[in-house]
């Protein structure tokens, strides 16, 4: 893929999100950490964790936003690759995200 492809790509993606309580017009800030304090801390470090790894890879991502769809909030939505990352402390919770296309669901529960 060469890079006006992935430009109109990431564009395409960012396209369909928007900043949590606006309207679909708000657009979230790309590679940007937002902190939801509904959170566990050891959430907001894994989501941390996830979006550094993205960075080194040159991915371009978003996180706390608004599906424009679905109205669903997304931990992290990877922009480059359309993947989006759940990170869930709870077996129960993660339960939801099972048959979703594209969402990966990052797993911080106790086998």
């Amino acid at each position: 893929m060469n890079n006006k492809q992935l430009t109109e790509r990431v564009r395409d993606n960012w396209n369909k999100y928007h900043t949590p309580g606006c309207t679909s017009i708000n657009k979230v800030k790309k590679n940007a950490i937002f902190i939801n304090v509904a959170n566990s801390l050891k959430h907001e470090i894994e989501k941390l964790k996830v979006c550094y790894e993205l960075r080194q890879t040159g991915n371009v991502f978003i996180t706390e936003s608004v599906d424009n769809q679905f109205n669903l909030r997304r931990d992290i939505v990877d922009l480059s690759s359309g993947k989006i990352f759940e990170i869930e402390t709870d077996k129960k919770r993660a339960e939801r995200f099972k048959g979703q296309e594209n969402v990966i669901v990052v797993k911080l529960w106790e086998k």
